[in-house]
């Protein structure tokens, strides 16, 4: 595939919101615009899931780490439990 060079001017406001909406999107400045270039859709609907989709992901990292310590404190407090009620029969 041949590819050609385009250069583009614009103000750095402009610069600012194209690189904004690229990283909302995972994908580069150029990625972009072939995307654009193409009539592939890149509004706000695909910025809105990505985002959506890495809040989920750390949604689910962070439920992971509450359920481990939430299963570890149920089994300390088994062994509690077993351990006075061994001590009650004991008695």
């Amino acid at each position: 595939m041949k590819s050609e060079r385009l250069v583009v001017l614009m103000t750095p406001e402009d610069k600012r919101a194209l690189t904004n909406r690229a990283k909302a999107l995972d994908v580069s400045v150029a990625e972009l615009l072939r995307r654009v270039a193409r009539g592939e859709s890149s509004g706000p609907d695909e910025a809105t899931l990505a985002k959506l989709a890495k809040e989920l992901h750390k949604s689910v990292k962070e439920s992971r780490a509450a359920l481990r310590l939430a299963l570890a404190d149920s089994e300390a407090t088994l062994l509690q439990l077993r351990g006075h009620r061994k001590s009650k029969q004991e008695a």
